[in-house]
């Protein structure tokens, strides 16, 4: 299995993190929401990215106002980074040992 297969999962989910983090959640952005694009005025993602940067600077309330689900996301992408962690941690090791043991 190469690499970029074996790492894009996480790799992009935490650069997504840290884009979303890095963000002035003050300025007005480019809106890429589908819904709004097909014409539709309501956008579940609304406000994710800037509900995400107000968490990272510590204004829990700025960020559940922006959108609901902000911190729940973080929570949820966190997890799964650490388990795709834990997951080639133990691969590795596991392999490590079938081959000093084989």
């Amino acid at each position: 299995m190469g690499f970029i297969k074996k790492h894009i999962e996480w790799i992009a989910f935490l650069f997504g993190l840290i884009l979303m983090a890095s963000m002035d959640p003050y300025s007005q952005g480019v809106d890429l929401c589908l819904f709004d694009a097909l014409g539709l005025s309501f956008c579940p993602g609304d406000g994710l990215g800037h509900s995400i940067a107000f968490l990272f600077r510590g204004e829990l309330i700025n960020s559940v106002q922006a959108n609901l689900m902000g911190p729940f996301a973080v929570v949820v992408l966190s997890i799964r980074i650490f388990s795709i962690w834990k997951d080639l941690f133990i691969n590795r090791n596991k392999d490590l040992t079938e081959i000093t043991n084989g």
